[in-house]
């Protein structure tokens, strides 16, 4: 058992002793990776409630678009970097749904590679 593996069994033996009583401290927020988290499966239950029970199926498939979003999200906040492609996605659905500009919106979508030439960063 090398030192990491110690480190770590001694972790999830520690008790801290408060008012008498012995107390586990379980870190277990701590080994939870939100990448990991079925989102694709939260968001077909939410499109299948929304479905059968107020049969919104027509604007229930939007919520599909949310997968990606969030991984994009839980991506940037571990990395601590900003996603431009993200950003570029959220003005484009505030100018469709805000202003209605669907068309001539798409148009910012060209600036994804442009800003990742200049930035150099790949995908």
């Amino acid at each position: 058992m090398d030192q990491h593996d110690a480190n770590h069994a001694n972790e999830e033996k520690k008790e801290d002793k408060c008012c008498g009583y012995e107390i586990k401290v379980d870190k277990w927020y701590n080994k939870r990776n939100p990448n990991t988290f079925p989102y694709p499966v939260l968001a077909t239950i939410v499109f299948l409630l929304m479905g059968f029970i107020w049969d919104l199926w027509h604007p229930g498939w939007i919520v599909f678009l949310t997968i990606p979003v969030y991984y994009a999200v839980v991506n940037a906040i571990k990395s601590r970097a900003i996603s431009y492609t993200l950003i570029i996605v959220l003005i484009y659905l505030a100018m469709g749904f805000i202003w209605n500009l669907w068309h001539p919106g798409w148009i910012i979508f060209l600036l994804i590679p442009i800003i990742h030439w200049f930035t150099g960063k790949k995908g």
